[in-house]
């Protein structure tokens, strides 16, 4: 009886081991997304640098001037002082979505300065009341690296 269990037992730790070394935990280049609060109305944000790699995929991608690329990128329309969230999803391309304490930053630039926005605990940001054309620009980061998003934003 006691040698089945130690049998038993050898057999489950193994079992145990072998779903731990089978699991997938690459995760790929996530995809940005923001939407206004309330509403069904959503928008996905454009990548544009990235710098990623895990052991299963790396992504190298530049855009040298993000102004002038993000400003030939559909309008995404909004009020002065409207509040968004903003959601990172799997890319379903590249698969995972496992990102342990990512840092993120939105900024919006104009006229070479850049507007730091303050995101909450649930990622809601505030877009300020001055009207006019933004690039808005996300910034994710995590230890497989660096992805950066954009949009053409009009605030009227």
């Amino acid at each position: 009886m006691k040698g089945l269990f130690k049998l038993f037992i050898g057999l489950f730790l193994i079992s145990i081991l072998t779903g731990c070394i089978g699991e997938d935990y690459d995760v790929g280049v996530p995809t940005a997304h923001i939407y206004f609060e309330g509403l069904s109305l959503e928008f996905q944000l454009t990548e544009a640098n990235i710098s990623w790699k895990t052991a299963s995929e790396e992504v190298e991608k530049t855009k040298k001037d993000i102004i002038k690329y993000a400003s030939s990128l559909d309008e995404i329309k909004v009020f002065p002082g409207q509040k968004m969230k903003l959601d990172f999803r799997e890319n379903k391309n590249n698969g995972g979505d496992i990102w342990t304490d990512p840092k993120i930053t939105i900024a919006l630039l104009k006229d070479g300065k850049r507007t730091e926005l303050a995101l909450d605990d649930f990622r809601e940001f505030q877009f300020p009341l001055d009207k006019g054309n933004y690039v808005l620009e996300v910034e994710f980061t995590i230890s497989a690296g660096y992805a950066q998003y954009l949009g053409n934003v009009l605030i009227q």
